[in-house]
């Protein structure tokens, strides 16, 4: 099979368990601003983006560095020295995060620091222990995993507040993401073997080095795209509270949450093939499979921005509890950042596969400044949905950037016209969904008749079009297996 099919099949079936896990995170959303009053719903908001953003800066080098060498040192030893090391990293930086949680809580006198830090545990080996099972083809686990994880996120929550009305508490919260994450990991863990290969003793200190080279440039990056992905966050909390930033971040979780399994979904079926057909060949080799994964992202990616955008409201409205609708806005700008974050991740490629990770550090850290200071300027100007708007000039510009400086090496390629269909069938998509949102009939029935129509347009506008063809056949032959 050639690289092209083996890297749509891989896409293809990560695509269905992503848009599965996406749902389960909206729902997950939307039931806890139903369960929960405002104040809780922001500050666990405020808690899982601290989270993750304290993952970027502490773990993300680490995690990136074992992504990338977890192929090549487990045809060695089975992982032993690579998990080995991983492992006594891990260790030590959840040691520290729990010594700074302990502190914080005791000068602050406030717990959730303790149950922030425990997410932070569950979160980082999940995450870490995923991406290995992605890079080592363990694609039907990772699915599994991940599943697992959604549903127990949205389960736990809803059964540690039953019968309970809007409680005040964030923990229910934090202790669901807590345990999610927690049995996925040790999932993980049972999946790569890693009790029977790993031991601290065999920990690497060559490994270390070759970790630290890699990774250690990534830092800054991991602060910049931490800076570009989340500072709107914290700037809407500064600006406005706690309580318009949980209408702010809820709506903003719908366009995130759709575009990360997007994303992710492709990207886990793409980056595999390219990493090793630029191992086996070098740029000839893995630029082709990057243009047919740019390609695959755009097909995908493009209505889905013109379909939230047209359906935000509704949306909205049919997801969260009454008043979070007043930051349906963010839905659409967010998704349209989202849509430049994912093409800036493809431009990527070229600097992390000829490990120059230095120009990626350079690019965002200029991005993250002009986010900061478009967010600032818009949230004085236009409230609290200036947050996403500056996101999109970020995001915009970080790409237009990178694009310009990664040409020197190489950049992807996607063919004029395949563009021009993509991007006429996805603003009919959104104009067909936007028309139906119109409709005089109650708003439930509005979302369902514009997301049918908005799909059944693009559908057909690709299909006759033949820009399709390829992907149709893909899933044909696997719904005939």
């Amino acid at each position: 099979m050639s690289g092209k099919n083996t890297m749509t099949r891989d896409a293809m079936l990560f695509l269905p368990a992503k848009i599965i896990e996406g749902l389960l995170v909206i729902a997950c959303s939307s039931l806890y601003t139903h369960l929960f009053s405002k104040g809780a719903v922001g500050t666990f908001g405020i808690v899982n983006t601290t989270v993750q953003f304290c993952y970027l800066i502490i773990a993300g080098w680490m995690a990136n560095a074992a992504t990338r060498y977890v192929g090549e040192e487990y045809q060695k030893d089975r992982g032993s020295a690579l998990f080995s090391t991983v492992s006594t990293i891990y260790l030590l930086i959840c040691a520290a995060a729990a010594a700074v949680a302990a502190c914080a809580a005791v000068l602050t006198r406030d717990p959730v620091w303790l149950g922030g830090a425990c997410m932070f545990f569950s979160y980082t080996i999940f995450q870490i222990l995923n991406s290995a099972l992605i890079q080592l083809g363990r694609m039907k686990a990772s699915i599994l995993l991940s599943l697992t994880s959604a549903v127990l996120k949205l389960a736990v929550a809803y059964v540690l507040v039953f019968g309970m009305r809007n409680p005040s508490s964030p923990f229910p919260a934090i202790a669901a993401n807590t345990v999610a994450d927690g049995i996925a990991g040790l999932g993980a863990v049972i999946a790569l073997s890693i009790p029977a290969v790993a031991r601290l003793r065999w920990f690497s200190k060559p490994l270390l080095r070759k970790f630290f080279a890699y990774g250690v440039p990534l830092m800054g990056v991991s602060i910049a795209v931490a800076l570009l992905n989340m500072i709107d966050r914290y700037l809407v909390t500064g600006f406005f509270g706690r309580d318009v930033f949980a209408v702010y971040n809820q709506n903003n979780s719908i366009a995130s949450g759709i575009f990360t399994m997007i994303s992710v979904g492709i990207m886990r079926g793409v980056y595999p093939n390219v990493l090793r057909a630029w191992r086996e060949g070098g740029r000839q080799a893995a630029k082709p499979l990057l243009d047919q994964g740019v390609r695959l992202y755009l097909l995908i990616a493009a209505p889905a921005v013109a379909g939230l955008a047209a359906v935000s409201l509704p949306i909205s409205r049919f997801l969260f509890a009454e008043g979070y609708d007043a930051g349906a806005p963010v839905i659409a700008y967010t998704a349209l950042a989202m849509l430049f974050m994912g093409l800036t991740e493809y431009a990527n490629k070229a600097y992390e596969l000829e490990q120059s990770t230095i120009h990626v550090l350079q690019n965002s850290a200029i991005a993250a400044v002009i986010k900061v200071a478009c967010s600032v300027v818009l949230l004085q100007t236009v409230g609290f949905t200036g947050g996403a708007m500056g996101s999109v000039v970020a995001f915009a510009s970080y790409f237009i950037i990178t694009c310009v400086r990664v040409r020197r090496r190489f950049l992807f390629r996607v063919a004029p016209a395949s563009l021009a269909r993509i991007l006429i069938s996805a603003l009919l998509c959104g104009a067909a969904a936007y028309g139906c949102t119109l409709l005089p009939v109650g708003n439930l029935l509005r979302l369902a008749v514009a997301v049918a129509a908005g799909a059944a347009v693009y559908a057909v506008c690709i299909i006759a079009s033949g820009e399709g063809r390829d992907e149709v056949q893909a899933v044909l032959r696997r719904l005939k297996r």
